[in-house]
């Protein structure tokens, strides 16, 4: 692993309330989304995924005025990276409900049944052998969205968050497999599936080995890493190839006059053969199966098929053939109720622990990973498997010289999932974590109540360009143009060695990059010197201390007006601050208390970094002067717009619904804030009243 890891802990987290279950769940949920559709990194299984989504769905059931605004289970996941312009997508982009076993298949079965047969006579009953599925190989790669126009291929976007995708025309223009016209002329949408062939995988990870590039850790990563390059050429030279799996929306059909037609079908199968007729490659691999049961002989089958195949495939989709039965089903807010998608059991094997080392993540995350025997495992050799974190390792009783059964999980993260203790050494001896941090020599801590151990210094080498990408990104330093290419390329070349280094760097430096004309340079340049003059909150932010957000640190600025007060504040007076709790308030003493952090904040001010206010907004006037705002739910301007709103004229803003709230400024679609001011008795306000209470 190469990264920070996590797990979700169901047992331990039993004395905690409904409320903190749901935040945590989807906290967790969050980052495990980004990780696997933005960063290509997932540090969990799908199986435990799934676990933590049906436990967040179950919780947010019994709790309904708990449940969050744009709370995991009513989303599909994944967000645009910055570097992409934006698509939105005419029709939404769902992702499919999984099971892993028979039973999830059959009560599928039934519950589509059921709603299909509400309302039908008797004698227009459907049975079991009444319906037909279309049952389809699940391509293990990066969703896709393709417009054509006129039988022309026009844009394409990545599935994003299913209603906006970043645009990657250009590089899936490059992918031979797609036509850049069809064989008829007709406005289009279909969906699909890129992926990375095995055999192309195998080449682009030996040849990165041979360069000394980290390889990547499967064809799914390497597929959805090479469609987001910024260069097309990249995406050219990496041979992705694709799949089509469906149609968004209608076809429109044009004649040689240019009239206009709908094409219809009566099938899902049909809307296959169209899209093989036109020219997009299909799988020959799906078939259309009466009756469920035949469906799971169908899938038994191609447990053993799908390793002969030249690309990774983890399952089966399992569908409704019949259009007809599929709008009647209709969808979920997150996914298709005519459909869902079979994964197959993750295989396993037995190996031997040779020794245990902690591995920095670029968050901070110390990490053991198990250095294994070298074992096989579903077509893949496995040397090194993440234990998480020392809960896990305590939990499994996990040692150095242990015999283990692993399993990759999802068929892409290796983990021990069994000690074989009557195997074990006799003079073994339990792992202990180390107080220190081994790639920076800084004192590692761990937060009552987490699982995780930590490096908070700013120096540490491990997570260096994580630390430097954030502190030069929009909620931070807001330096425009320093992406996360740009990070890694100082990085790489070693002009920058800690985050205080940007602040120091001129023209002439980027000029020593390859492929960097004067132009670029001169801009990046300038953009450091206009953003050396920042504000309170946006440095607080820049730090990243733990658990200290924007909202956190624009509480902090409010209060305590200068860095320098904030640095002399002790626990007792952070935690007069309405943002700050005991868990927050140690964890800024013991960031500002390591040497090392000091030393990076010193050399921030050497280099010319200046606070010029609390924040910058222009004070307008004292119209909401020590009132404090909540806000929730979908404004008509953007909420940044709102929050600058209340603060130019005198009122603060916070995250969290108190007796101390004097307004919850509401939106459409308010969530649990607004039940909790209803509940305390807070006023409830719109954007209008806003207003109006300014002019």
């Amino acid at each position: 692993m190469t990264e920070d890891t996590m797990s979700f802990d169901f047992d331990s987290a039993a004395a905690e309330s409904p409320e903190q279950k749901i935040n945590r769940l989807t906290e967790l949920i969050n980052r495990c989304d980004y990780e696997y559709y933005t960063l290509n990194r997932p540090s969990v299984s799908d199986l435990e995924y799934d676990r933590a989504m049906a436990e967040l769905a179950k919780l947010e059931a019994e709790f309904p005025h708990l449940k969050k605004n744009g709370s995991p289970t009513g989303r599909v996941s994944g967000t645009p990276a910055r570097e992409f312009s934006q698509i939105t997508h005419e029709t939404r982009m769902f992702s499919l409900a999984n099971s892993y076993g028979v039973e999830d298949l059959m009560d599928f079965e039934t519950r589509i049944l059921k709603d299909l047969n509400t309302n039908r006579r008797p004698e227009e009953v459907l049975a079991p052998e009444d319906i037909d599925y279309c049952v389809e190989l699940k391509f293990d790669g990066a969703s896709i969205s393709i417009k054509y126009e006129r039988g022309v291929f026009k844009s394409a976007a990545t599935r994003g968050d299913g209603r906006t995708g970043e645009d990657v025309t250009s590089n899936v223009a490059t992918i031979k497999q797609v036509p850049l016209r069809l064989a008829f002329d007709c406005d289009v949408t279909v969906r699909g599936e890129i992926y990375m062939p095995r055999d192309v995988f195998a080449q682009l990870n030996a040849s990165r080995e041979e360069a000394g590039e980290a390889v990547f850790a499967n064809p799914r990563n390497a597929a959805a890493g090479s469609l987001r390059q910024l260069d097309p050429a990249v995406t050219a030279s990496r041979k992705l190839n694709i799949f089509l799996y469906g149609i968004a929306g209608t076809v429109t059909l044009y004649d040689r006059e240019g009239d206009k037609s709908e094409k219809r079908f009566e099938t899902h199968s049909e809307s296959l053969k169209f899209l093989a007729e036109a020219g997009l490659r299909v799988s020959e691999n799906y078939s259309v199966i009466k009756g469920m049961a035949g469906v799971v002989a169908h899938i038994e089958k191609w447990n053993e098929l799908r390793h002969s195949l030249n690309y990774d495939t983890d399952g089966m989709v399992v569908k409704l053939d019949s259009l007809a039965f599929q709008n009647s089903l209709g969808h979920t807010a997150k996914s298709p109720r005519f459909a869902m998608a079979y994964k197959y059991a993750p295989e396993r094997a037995e190996t031997v622990i040779e020794s245990i080392q902690i591995q920095v993540g670029k968050m901070g995350t110390l990490t053991p990973v198990a250095n294994l025997r070298p074992v096989t495992l579903s077509g893949t050799r496995i040397s090194r498997a993440s234990l998480h974190n020392a809960d896990e390792i305590a939990q499994k009783d996990i040692r150095e010289g242990d015999t283990v059964i692993i399993e990759k999980a999802g068929e892409i993260i290796p983990q021990v999932v069994e000690v074989m203790q009557s195997r074990r050494p006799a003079d073994s001896k339990e792992f202990v974590m180390p107080s220190t941090c081994p790639a920076c020599g800084a004192a590692a801590c761990r937060n009552e109540g987490e699982a995780a151990w930590r490096c908070v210094s700013l120096s540490c080498p491990a997570q260096l360009i994580r630390k430097a990408e954030f502190f030069a990104s929009k909620h931070a330093l807001d330096l425009e143009g320093f992406g996360g290419k740009i990070i890694e390329t100082l990085v790489e070349h070693k002009l920058i060695e800690d985050m205080a280094g940007i602040l120091k760097l001129q023209s002439e430096d980027f000029l020593r990059l390859p492929r960097f004309k004067d132009k670029l340079a001169a801009k990046l340049a300038g953009e450091i010197q206009k953003k050396k003059n920042t504000t309170l909150n946006r440095f607080i932010t820049a730090l990243q201390i733990p658990f200290v957000g924007e909202t956190t640190a624009a509480a902090l600025a409010a209060h305590f007006k200068s860095f320098d007060r904030l640095l002399a504040a002790t626990a007792e007076d952070l935690l007069l601050v309405n943002e700050i709790g005991e868990k927050i308030a140690s964890s800024i003493r013991r960031f500002f208390g390591e040497e090392k952090n000091m030393k990076i904040i010193e050399m921030l001010f050497e280099n010319g970094l200046k606070i010029e206010a609390v924040s910058s907004v222009t004070a307008a006037s004292e119209k909401l002067k020590n009132k404090s705002f909540v806000i929730t739910g979908t404004l008509p301007v953007p909420r940044s717009a709102v929050e600058e709103l209340i603060e130019a004229n005198g009122g603060s803003n916070s995250s969290s619904v108190s007796k101390k709230t004097s307004f919850v400024l509401a939106g459409d679609s308010p969530g649990s804030k607004y039940d909790k001011a209803v509940k305390l008795g807070v006023a409830v306000i719109g954007y209008e009243d806003l207003l109006k209470m300014l002019e």
